[in-house]
């Protein structure tokens, strides 16, 4: 993968938001545990997204709120925003970020 601009991996941000938007309430009201699972990779994904913010910033990793599943897009939204943003974010880990979000959207 080329690395990213920031415009790309916003856009990337957004259309995984979109996906949680719609998935989220879904499997909320689901009580299978097909659902359960795929609820916990997201949040699994969200926490990675989180991670990578953590170790780019010098800070200690901290644990993601487990939200309601009708949350996860707007969660998705503050996490990723925070992963992206300006800073001394090298080419190559605009890349890794990126391929978190893509790895959280691919779940959904």
């Amino acid at each position: 993968m080329l690395s990213p601009t920031h415009e790309e991996a916003v856009k990337r941000l957004d259309r995984l938001a979109d996906r949680l938007r719609v998935v989220g309430p879904r499997m909320a009201a689901r009580s299978s545990d097909e659902a359960a699972e795929l609820l916990g990779r997201i949040r699994a994904g969200l926490q990675r997204i989180a991670d990578l913010t953590a170790e780019a910033d010098g800070e200690p990793r901290r644990e993601v709120p487990v939200l309601g599943a009708h949350a996860l897009a707007d969660q998705a939204l503050v996490l990723g925003h925070d992963l992206l943003r300006g800073g001394d974010r090298t080419d190559l880990f605009r890349v890794t970020a990126v391929e978190a979000i893509i790895a959280v959207h691919d779940l959904v």
